[in-house]
């Protein structure tokens, strides 16, 4: 039986990389689908539902506001384990649009939502987090006394 834990450590399961992704990748995807989950997703069952929890805009528009941008948080963050470095710069917008745009009446959806999405902003920033997201590129080996690389079979 496949596990969640089994999906966020090994990259082969996604397009068949290397067979590991460092501990701060998989813990900042899995902050990031956290955060999808708490941020976006229960404020809009909430609102919906006509339950008060502290946000303003309840109902069909933040519904309308949040589903797009909970998928491309979503998108994005599954993206990390495959090593994307483009979904490293769209997180990281996710991140500063998040700090920016909350209220200032921190209720405790917006408190613990911040919290997962800087500790998934941070983390995967990380000099370990770094390495991974390196394009991969070969360095020719220099010949001797610095000369042109030397072919093989020359």
């Amino acid at each position: 039986m496949l596990k969640i834990g089994d999906f966020l450590g090994e990259q082969r399961l996604i397009r068949g990389g290397p067979p590991t992704i460092p501990l701060v990748v998989r813990a900042s995807t899995a902050f990031w689908l956290a955060n999808a989950m708490f941020s976006g997703i229960l404020p809009v069952i909430l609102g919906l539902a006509g339950v008060e929890f502290g946000q303003s805009a309840v109902g069909w528009a933040m519904a309308a506001f949040a589903i797009p941008f909970v998928v491309l948080q979503v998108w994005a963050a599954v993206r990390l384990l495959a090593g994307a470095r483009w979904a490293r710069i769209v997180l990281t917008v996710i991140a500063g649009l998040s700090v920016l745009i909350a209220p200032f009446d921190f209720s405790p959806i917006v408190i613990v939502g911040l919290t997962l999405t800087l500790a998934g902003a941070v983390l995967m920033w990380l000099p370990a987090a770094n390495a991974f997201f390196r394009p991969p590129h070969e360095t020719p080996v220099p010949g001797p006394d610095g000369a042109e690389p030397i072919e093989a079979g020359a």
